[in-house]
């Protein structure tokens, strides 16, 4: 698995995406739990309950990160994938970063 797939570069990425996909609120799609149903779109039906975009963020971030991890490990010499080290420490920052700016409004509210 190693040999074509770059666990490093996938982990930078679909962190990045995933709090790209937090920030933008942007889902590839929802989970409504009360009834066990994924729907591309929001359905505005209040029956169904509350629609989960977690599962969606989270797939919105890994498609990307699979492909430039298959892409990079075949076409990237493995010095230039050592040197991306360093970004890995900042990656929990920036998650953290864009979900706090996407959750501010409920954090300011509640004091």
């Amino acid at each position: 698995m190693n040999r074509f797939f770059s666990l490093r570069l996938f982990t930078l990425v679909a962190g990045l995406g995933y709090a790209y996909a937090v920030y933008a609120n942007t889902t590839l799609f929802r989970y409504y739990p009360l009834v066990k149903r994924f729907s591309w779109t929001d359905l505005a039906d209040k029956s169904l309950g509350p629609a989960m975009t977690w599962y969606g963020w989270m797939a919105l971030g890994a498609i990307p990160a699979v492909v430039v991890a298959v892409i990079g490990k075949l076409a990237l010499p493995e010095r230039l994938l050592e040197k991306l080290w360093p970004a890995f420490w900042a990656l929990p920052i920036i998650i953290l970063a864009a979900g706090w700016v996407r959750e501010k409004s409920w954090l300011v509210g509640a004091g």
